[in-house]
């Protein structure tokens, strides 16, 4: 029984690496296409978004998970990395800010706002919490982790909210032949992975708020979930196969028919 108990744990274990795994490799090469792509067009939208992707999981998600999940890391270098992460991460969460910025809400007041706000909710919590930690080490530790981890959260829930309500209105352009129904899907699919990545950054958070232990089996099971829907999201929006595409048309088409 307790082989089996093993043989399970190690299952679940890898079924949990497996979705954020994907998401990394789906984020590593977006965030590496739209960098050039944004070098050679001088472009801020896809410049912001490509190196807040690269950052965010080169920098931050990727070393942070080796020093916090791994022995790979010596314990007199923990600090120090982990206070590069946590530098990145809030790097890729005013990115992806600058990214919703430019291209949905460049000249809303509202936008502005969220964007300011939350920039400084991760300037303030970087300041108040020792950044070279890997967990709260006490109460006042435990508000501006919690800060961290929502104002991180809602840089990205942000983008995703807005690229949903873009596709609403493309869809219903799509549906009387006014809108491309490729261009409608991105829209879709970025907000899906926006809106996965949102729950992994969130997980913490969400774990505790619903009395779950983080670590337990379940819960890695839906992180591994949202990685997958995220990496898949992601990889449709910028990889998108042409069988992929024309079903997509085909839809559109049998919609309006």
């Amino acid at each position: 029984m307790r082989v089996r108990a093993e043989q399970g744990a190690g299952v679940i274990e890898i079924l949990g690496a497996a979705g954020l795994l994907a998401f990394a490799v789906s984020s590593i090469s977006v965030g590496v296409r739209c960098t050039l792509s944004g070098f050679r067009n001088r472009q801020l939208p896809e410049l912001a978004i490509g190196l807040g992707f690269l950052a965010g999981v080169l920098f931050g998600y990727v070393p942070e998970s080796l020093a916090t999940s791994t022995d790979l890391v010596p314990a007199q270098l923990q600090p120090a990395l982990l206070a590069v992460t946590q530098v990145a991460i809030r790097a890729a969460a005013l990115a992806v800010m600058i990214f919703t910025l430019a291209v949905f809400s460049r000249r809303g007041a509202t936008g502005w706002a969220i964007f300011t706000v939350v920039s400084a909710a991760l300037l303030v919590s970087w300041v108040a919490f020792p950044h070279y930690l890997s967990q709260a080490q006490g109460p006042d530790d435990v508000f501006w982790y919690e800060v961290f981890s929502v104002s991180r959260s809602l840089a990205v829930a942000w983008g995703a909210v807005e690229s949903l309500v873009y596709w609403r209105m493309s869809a219903r352009r799509r549906d009387l032949g006014l809108s491309e129904a490729a261009v409608t899907n991105r829209f879709l699919l970025w907000g899906l992975g926006l809106s996965a990545l949102t729950c992994l950054m969130a997980s913490t958070t969400l774990a505790g708020l619903a009395g779950i232990d983080p670590t337990a089996y379940g819960w890695v099971i839906f992180e591994s979930g949202m990685g997958l829907i995220g990496a898949v999201s992601l990889w449709l929006a910028f990889f998108p196969a042409r069988a992929y595409l024309q079903w997509v048309d085909r839809r559109a088409a049998s919609q309006r028919s």
